[in-house]
């Protein structure tokens, strides 16, 4: 392949296009073309500079020996973000030879079908642990009480769910072993049967029924059984771009080294942000190399806040804010939890931020579960919810739906809804339309083309359905009913009991429209709203302004941290919590607030001295 070169000229074109203007630590980013890791601090518009950078080499492409680009993230949201930014060059960056999307999609497309098609001789009929679970809870059920429990008090013992505990365990002729330890031998009477159990998940995946981590499993047997394919991968993509690199764990990075030795391969993101690779579950994830491109300067944080930011990180790191804004970021030290968010609001005022456009409120905390010993997100919010992307498990569709704000919600919705549940019931009992699994569209066809008396009933009993469903009446039986019409054109029975959990399970996704976990502000004319949210659902996001809100787990957090806070040096500092609150502290672009309890659990206060020593380091503290 012939040299390319990025210049000057190419990024001068690039910004007018975009209508952007890099600085020189991001031009340098945008230049390299050679294996590199790249640590952006938080704000610093990576992906807008990785937009850049593949825009130019867009103009390159067909590269001459037509290899291509891989691009890899961690979320589908990431993709549509790139995407999005790309513009007209959308397509050609997009179309053979590259790829971009998800790691989990690469795996599933380049490594794990194949080598399943292999094993099996079919393709794989879904790829999704919710479903996987449902099926085999469903199955699990079945079985003889006595032998299920058996198994569950084991998995109790060990701390994990059933599912992962069977999964774990190593059948052996004689015995089967958990870590290599027999949890039963052969000698037993129950051997035989729990042996049984213990393939309902190896008959899953062979009826075409995969978890996200049997992909990762099958991948990883594809490169040892065929290494043959690593020259394949090699002359297919030249330049590797592995966005949010912090967030990739080792099963990850072991595909990337394996298949990418002689590519050139760039990994971005923010060490100091790897929230979801915690106490070393997958490793050590992310080691930036010693030869890396950093990028300090952040579009998104004032000076006044990135100055704070950095007394948090894990690994050193020069922080460089911009000047335009320069609140103080403050601390609340309060008695009374319940007051904390009001007193936020008055600040919000006080900044007059709450006549911004775009304006961003939210409230963050580490811990949302309720605990008996301390404080967390619920008690801030008593009306706070975890499931506010979608209704909560229960046996009624009814109760998911009370869950969530339903006043401005359309037919179709509810309609939706039945429907959701109606395919997701066939899907789980293997009946299709041509081989190919129902959709609400071609559910309607299939009616319609069959039978045109049984298509007008059904839309109709859908209607009466779904306007009871509007009026909050059980539907229960008119959905039995339904689905059972639709049975009896396949001479199937309807399995109550499966439907029971499939409506358990199933997930009304109605986030724009919940009522829940929104702190609602009215003073006279001055009105915004608040949302209360985990730092976990944040990373990511922008806000106008962020209260972090102490909570409790094994002991406070902020806290905890306090030494840092006051400037500090604090060798004990748990990385858990300095994560989350690098994190959380990073995503105001105007206003930054915490809140820390006066009197711990353990008896100690803030007091005058702690006060001082934050004032010190820039902090206003209100008391």
């Amino acid at each position: 392949m012939s040299v390319i070169n990025i210049t000057d000229e190419d990024i001068q074109k690039v910004e007018e296009k975009f209508r952007l203007s890099f600085d020189d630590e991001h031009k340098e980013f945008i230049k390299c073309l050679e294996s590199k890791d790249i640590q952006a601090c938080p704000g610093a518009g990576k992906t807008t500079s990785l937009v850049a950078k593949l825009d130019i080499l867009s103009n390159a492409m067909p590269f001459t020996d037509n290899s291509g680009i891989l691009v890899l993230t961690h979320t589908n949201v990431a993709v549509d973000e790139i995407k999005k930014k790309l513009g007209a060059n959308a397509q050609k960056v997009l179309g053979y030879p590259n790829h971009v999307g998800t790691f989990q999609s690469f795996v599933n497309k380049y490594l794990a079908i194949p080598m399943y098609i292999k094993i099996f001789g079919k393709k794989p009929e879904r790829i999704d642990n919710d479903s996987f679970y449902l099926r085999f809870q469903n199955r699990f059920d079945k079985v003889n009480e006595y032998h299920k429990n058996w198994l569950q008090q084991r998995a109790d013992e060990k701390f994990v769910n059933i599912l992962r505990f069977i999964e774990d365990l190593d059948i052996r002729e004689d015995s089967l072993q958990y870590n290599g330890k027999n949890i039963i031998t052969n000698r037993s009477t129950m051997f035989s049967a729990i042996k049984t159990i213990v393939r309902i998940p190896y008959s899953l995946v062979q009826d075409g029924y995969l978890t996200y981590e049997h992909c990762y499993d099958l991948a990883k047997k594809y490169l040892d059984e065929y290494s043959q394919i690593i020259e394949i991968f090699q002359k297919r993509f030249k330049y590797i771009f592995v966005d949010e690199a912090q967030d990739t764990d080792n099963r990850q990075f072991h595909i990337i080294n394996t298949l990418f030795i002689d590519s050139i391969v760039q990994r971005i993101g923010d060490n100091n942000q790897a929230i979801f690779n915690f106490s070393g579950q997958n490793g050590d994830g992310w080691q930036i190399k010693d030869d890396y491109i950093e990028i300090k300067n952040t579009k998104r944080l004032s000076k006044s806040i990135s100055d704070q930011v950095i007394k948090v990180a894990l690994a050193p790191q020069e922080l460089n804010g911009n000047t335009t804004v320069m609140i103080q970021p403050t601390i609340i030290i309060f008695d009374n939890v319940e007051d904390v968010i009001l007193k936020f609001s008055e600040l919000i005022i006080e900044h007059g931020l709450h006549t911004n456009d775009n304006k961003c409120f939210k409230v963050v905390g580490a811990v949302a579960k309720a605990n008996d010993n301390g404080h967390t997100l619920i008690n801030y919010f008593p009306d706070y919810s975890s499931t506010i992307n979608s209704s909560l498990e229960s046996n009624s569709l009814i109760e998911k739906l009370t869950n969530l704000d339903i006043a401005n919600m359309q037919p179709n919705e509810y309609r939706n809804i039945i429907l959701d549940v109606v395919n997701e019931y066939l899907k789980n009992k293997n009946i299709k339309n041509e081989n190919k699994n129902f959709t609400k569209t071609s559910l309607y066809s299939f009616l319609k083309e069959n039978n045109e008396q049984n298509y007008e009933v059904f839309k109709l009993d859908l209607y009466h359905i779904t306007q009871k469903l509007a009026s909050q009446e059980c539907v229960r039986d008119d959905l039995e009913t339904l689905l059972q019409k639709f049975l009896d054109l396949f001479s199937e029975t309807l399995d109550k009991e499966l439907l029971n959990v499939i409506i358990e399970k199933h997930k009304i996704e109605v986030e724009k429209k919940s009522k829940q976990n929104i702190y609602k502000y009215k003073d006279g004319d001055i009105n915004f709203e608040i949302e209360i949210s985990t730092i976990h659902k944040v990373k990511g996001e922008t806000h106008t302004a962020t209260l972090i809100v102490e909570t409790f787990k094994n002991g406070y957090d902020l806290f905890h941290l306090l030494k840092l806070l006051q400037g500090k040096k604090f060798a004990g500092a748990n990385e858990d919590k300095k994560k989350l609150l690098y994190v959380a502290m990073s995503r105001a672009t105007h206003f930054l607030c915490l809140a820390i309890h006066r009197e711990q659990k353990n008896g100690k206060q803030i007091d005058s001295a702690d006060i001082a020593a934050l004032e010190s380091t820039g902090f206003r503290v209100i008391s």
